[in-house]
């Protein structure tokens, strides 16, 4: 997958719950975003929300799940889709735990993020501003 000139790509891919999945899209979306010419601060930004995205699905749903990154214009949408239908919240921040941190970096970092549920399953997703 390539972007236009215009910086505007979509990437849709599919991928097992496995932990390798994280490496595989972190190595695809970083050169995609850099071929697309996205400033370094929000492109980290934009794969530290998809590993998060994706580790949810690895630890949680244990599914098979579909990634979309798009960008068009200025914004970049992230979606991870997975066939749990249990819903992705915010957990109560305990400081002593070792996990479950995700979702509250992914809502401190996105400009705005969400969860779409459906009868197969839900979408997580993430906006942000390039």
């Amino acid at each position: 997958m390539s972007a236009d000139p215009g910086g505007a790509f979509r990437l849709e891919e599919v991928y097992e719950p496995v932990a390798a999945a994280s490496a595989r899209i972190r190595h695809r979306l970083g050169a995609l975003l850099t071929e697309s010419n996205v400033a370094a601060h929000v492109s980290q930004d934009a794969l530290l929300v998809v590993e998060e995205l994706v580790a949810n699905v690895i630890d949680h749903a244990r599914t098979p799940f579909r990634l979309v990154v798009q960008r068009a214009g200025t914004t970049l949408r992230i979606q991870v889709r997975d066939r749990d239908r249990t819903p992705a919240r915010i957990s109560a921040l305990d400081p002593l735990a070792v996990r479950g941190r995700g979702l509250r970096l992914v809502a401190g970092i996105a400009d705005d993020w969400g969860c779409d549920h459906g009868e197969d399953g839900k979408t997580v997703w993430a906006v942000m501003a390039t």
